[in-house]
């Protein structure tokens, strides 16, 4: 399709952290706290310090019927790969005439709430700016004129908040 034919703009999709995000983003000093993808059993979870979170299948049911649509835990092996990865993404945003993605997180949750659960504040700031660097440069960045991005804040502290917004103006 046409790019001059595009005229969708959707805001409400989601993104599904790829397994290595903070490997990759992470200070080399917290990469021990860093949140990482685990297998147990058939499902994918993340965990860092002692919070696990499930990844929930609603977050990646492109391509899947509607009855299977469910809030139940899932697995990368049960996602499309559009979920995590923006070139395959664009690949669907283009064959269904969407124009431009608005794309929440998963790991983090709605606001980055997820990352409340870390005991090391320093930690959480650093799994924050983490992910809003993934997200700014390797999710957005290769299609700045399709996603529009998203930041995550240290919702834990007002001033940590104002100056990450500021740091992801720039």
């Amino acid at each position: 399709m046409k790019m001059q034919d595009m005229i969708l703009v959707s805001v409400d999709d989601h993104v599904v952290e790829p397994r290595d995000m903070f490997e990759r983003h992470m200070p080399a000093r917290f990469r021990d706290k860093a949140p990482r993808n685990i297998r147990l059993g058939t499902r994918d979870r993340w965990v860092f310090e002692d919070s696990f979170v499930p990844m929930i299948g609603m977050n990646a049911v492109a391509g899947r019927p509607r009855h299977e649509y469910g809030m139940e835990a899932g697995s990368f092996d049960e996602m499309r790969e559009a979920g995590w990865n923006v070139h395959k993404r664009v690949e669907d945003m283009n064959a269904n005439g969407v124009l431009g993605s608005l794309c929440f997180p998963s790991l983090p949750g709605f606001g980055g709430h997820n990352f409340l659960k870390y005991k090391d504040r320093e930690a959480a700031l650093a799994a924050v700016r983490a992910w809003n660097d993934w997200h700014f440069e390797d999710w957005c960045g290769p299609y700045p004129d399709r996603f529009i991005p998203l930041a995550v804040l240290p919702l834990w502290d007002g001033k940590l908040a104002a100056d990450e917004m500021e740091r992801m103006a720039r």
